[in-house]
């Protein structure tokens, strides 16, 4: 018997004509570690939140959902066996104070105090959480408030965890401690995972089954290398992780033969197969920098949010060109966040000089500023005023009088989300959310577009329409700067990266030299290649300088 079944489950939210889960049938085994993906609003929150009877969404609910045989609604003893960590970590933090979080929980379930400090301490340790533990809630970043909420949820030591894009706001280094962490739990203590995940590449290696949904569905399920080929053949590739998309492009293996799904069996198949790598030229290799106006220039900036902590930033300077798509990186908690609010005067530097096309920063008139200036927050609930989608774009449209109604409404079709136009935003999934706010900020035709943490929350075809949209725009005489812990799509799609590191940004170069010496912030393929042709980057780049391979 299985520990979770899911049963010909139909849900519909109240006021929508079109099912969240329709039909849909799933079976869970204890010990499983389980990564649910797919489309953006294709009901991967919907499944998860159902399973958790306390936060089970309002709405109609047809079929059966069974723990250990019994139905979810009579299991209430099993509810505290269940854990969660939201998609928005803001959803899930209710102290002011860290530690009064971390207790928040286990004082619920009424825990002696010793039992608390044992946890408590062994938890932190676990987590390298102890310098956060005296912090505010509040001042912490997006993927420190993430790590804080998973840090929460351990300390009820639940036998099922589920997780709703967990790492979508975590760095590189974080994310990868994250996901080894997941392994740990469920490896060694036999912790049921149900994880919803959009960043494929190292969950895909790790997880027992996988599951891709579609529209309310179970589309495809199984053993990650069997629904990749599932994948190929059924035209899904954009959602194929990058190393087995490399592999599968470049040979005509046959269905018996194993995908490489991690770094490791990636090279050990390259050294048996014996690839060949065709040389790039120079100017093709490396792109040459930028002799493109200067538009926003940053001079010794200080900052820091209390005298009591230490300074965000300090000594940072920073320059962006017109036309660039500028990405900034670093570790949570490093200050790219602050940067960018300081670039767009929403903060103001206590030290140092920021300035917009010559004229100090903080001459431009706010509504001058807001006009030039287009910011993407990390978190896009804070965008939003009105209860619909459509009635926010046009109000956008209607304070700005940069595009007209039909133009605003080609966005919203563009982004993939024109049948959202009447549903309240924050009815939204992630990914949806942040291409709503997207479309409203583009509704301005800013002439700088700040973005921070774009990519968090869309699946891989909304990625692509994303990055299509950028370079039109960029075309078109737009700049952009982004901060994001997606290095995939920065190694793509930007033209500049700078890393954000002890206040400072300490390293600024083209995608090619700045990935090439990394070990972890840096993308699949380029690990895969690394010692043999460090400045490949990208499956198409891989794909290009080497030949088909026969099986």
């Amino acid at each position: 018997m299985a520990l979770i079944e899911i049963n010909d489950v139909t849900f519909t939210y109240p006021q929508s004509s079109v099912p969240a889960l329709e039909q849909l049938s799933l079976r869970v085994e204890k010990g499983q570690f389980v990564v649910l993906f797919g489309p953006s609003g294709c009901g991967k929150s919907t499944l998860l939140r159902i399973l958790k009877n306390e936060i089970s969404p309002h709405g109609q609910l047809s079929g059966e959902v069974l723990f250990n045989g019994r139905s979810a609604g009579a299991a209430t003893d099993f509810s505290r066996e269940i854990g969660f960590v939201f998609q928005d970590p803001e959803n899930q933090v209710v102290a002011d104070e860290v530690l009064h979080e971390l207790v928040f929980g286990l004082e619920n379930i009424g825990l002696s105090t010793n039992d608390m400090r044992n946890r408590v301490a062994e938890i932190v340790d676990f987590m390298g959480a102890e310098p956060l533990l005296h912090r505010k809630t509040h001042d912490l970043s997006g993927g420190q408030k993430q790590q804080l909420n998973l840090a929460s949820v351990l300390l009820m030591q639940p036998g099922v965890l589920l997780l709703d894009e967990p790492t979508a706001q975590l760095d590189p280094v974080s994310a990868r401690e994250f996901l080894d962490m997941l392994v740990r739990l469920n490896e060694e203590f036999g912790m049921t995972i149900i994880m919803a995940e959009h960043r494929l590449d190292e969950v895909m290696a790790v997880a027992d089954r996988v599951v891709m949904m579609g529209n309310g569905r179970v589309l495809l399920e199984g053993a990650p290398s069997n629904v990749i080929r599932q994948m190929r053949t059924a035209g899904e590739r954009s959602y194929i992780p990058a190393i087995p998309s490399f592999y599968l492009q470049i040979t005509n293996a046959s269905q018996e033969i194993d995908i490489p799904l991690t770094v490791k069996t990636g090279r050990n198949w390259l050294q048996a197969a014996g690839m060949t790598i065709t040389n790039m030229p120079e100017s093709v290799a490396v792109k040459a920098k930028s002799q493109a106006k200067e538009i926003i220039k940053g001079k010794n900036l200080f900052f820091q949010y209390d005298t009591k902590e230490r300074a965000v930033l300090k000594e940072l300077d920073f320059s962006l060109s017109q036309g660039e798509l500028y990405a900034l990186l670093g570790g949570n908690g490093s200050g790219k966040s602050t940067l960018l609010q300081l670039v767009c005067g929403l903060q103001k530097a206590q030290r140092g000089k920021m300035s917009l096309h010559g004229k100090p920063l903080k001459s431009w008139k706010r509504q001058e500023l807001a006009k030039t200036i287009g910011y993407l927050p990390q978190n896009p609930k804070l965008f939003f005023l009105h209860d619909t989608v459509e009635k926010e774009l046009m109000h956008a449209v209607g304070q700005w009088q940069a595009i007209g109604r039909s133009e605003a409404e080609s966005l919203l079709e563009a982004l993939g989300i024109g049948d959202l136009r009447q549903k309240h935003p924050y009815d939204l999934s992630g990914g949806e959310l942040q291409k709503a706010a997207l479309a409203c900020l583009l509704a301005r035709k800013p002439e700088i577009l700040v973005l921070d943490e774009p990519t968090k929350g869309l699946d891989p075809v909304s990625k692509g329409q994303l990055a299509e949209m950028l370079a039109d725009l960029q075309q078109r005489g737009m700049t952009v700067m982004m901060a994001s812990h997606d290095v995939e799509f920065v190694a793509k799609h930007a033209t500049k990266c700078g890393m954000m590191f002890a206040g400072k940004i300490t390293a600024e170069a083209v995608p090619a030299a700045f990935f090439s010496g990394n070990f972890f912030y840096t993308t699949m393929i380029q690990r895969l290649f690394r010692g043999t042709a460090d400045n490949i980057l990208t499956t198409e780049e891989a794909v290009r300088r080497c030949g088909v391979i026969s099986e």
